[in-house]
Formats: C-alpha cells, sequence, structure tokens
C-alpha cells in the first residue's frame, strides 16, 4: 500500500511533538519500518518541524513567565503598600531590641542594594528574616 503525503505530515508532525515510533505506528497505521524508512527520508523537515515545536513551547513558556512576573510584581507592590501603612501607623516599640536591630540591618542593607542598582532577591519577606539568636548589648 502506497502511503500519501498528508500521511508523511502527520508522521513528521507527530514525531516533532515527541511521540515515539510505536505510539505514531499507532495512532496512524502505518508499520514502524515505513516510519522509520520517512525518519531518514524527512529528517530535514522533521528537524524544522521540530524547531518550530520547541519555538512554540519557549514562546508559550516565555509568555507564562511574563505573566507570572506581572502578577508577583503587583503582589510585591500591594505588599510593600501594605508595610508603609503598618510602619506609619503601629510603633515598633513592641518589637524586641534584638529583632529591632536586624531589621535595621535587613533594611539598610536593602537600600544599600536599591541604590547600587544591583540585582536584589525579590523573594517574599527576604530582606525582613529575624534572627531569634542575634545578641545585642
Amino acid at each position: 500500500m502506497t502511503k500519501t503525503a498528508e500521511e508523511a505530515e502527520k508522521f513528521i508532525e507527530l514525531r516533532a511533538k515527541g511521540l515515539s515510533f510505536d505510539r505514531i505506528a499507532e495512532e496512524t497505521g502505518t508499520s514502524k519500518p515505513t516510519l522509520l524508512k520517512w525518519n531518514k527520508l524527512y529528517g530535514k523537515e522533521l528537524e524544522q518541524a521540530q524547531y518550530f515545536e520547541l519555538q512554540a513551547l519557549l514562546q508559550q513558556y516565555g509568555l507564562m513567565r511574563k505573566n507570572r512576573v506581572e502578577g508577583v510584581s503587583i503582589l510585591l507592590q500591594a505588599v510593600i503598600e501594605e508595610m508603609k501603612k503598618r510602619a506609619g501607623n503601629e510603633s515598633l516599640s513592641r518589637l524586641p531590641t534584638d529583632k529591632l536591630f536586624t531589621l535595621y540591618l535587613a533594611l539598610e542593607g536593602r537600600l544599600e542594594e536599591e541604590t547600587e542598582g544591583r540585582k536584589i532577591d525579590l523573594s517574599p519577606l527576604g530582606a525582613y528574616q529575624f534572627n531569634e539568636y542575634a545578641e545585642v548589648d
């Protein structure tokens, strides 16, 4: 039985998506030896299809990453605004001296990083970690 160009194109599409020869044979009804022959015969077309498949995945990942960064940025801005409100409305007098000093050092370091233009850790509350065992005289 002669295979059509449509069947070969379907093979290239499925193989570019990473499907195994066995799986493609099962889905298309084409024998595995024919698929192996097509793999050699259409090698260049297959490489191009794999390239475009990879580019589509990378573009999708890039968009997802951009959305995640935007979401985290919006959340970070909300946290910063809430921290400003709390710092303005609440007294830090209830904070133990060692934690207040640790907060001072963390904030001073954070300002230093910001003004030097270095990349900083934007993990949630990364600059506000308290060392419970810090000793202050």
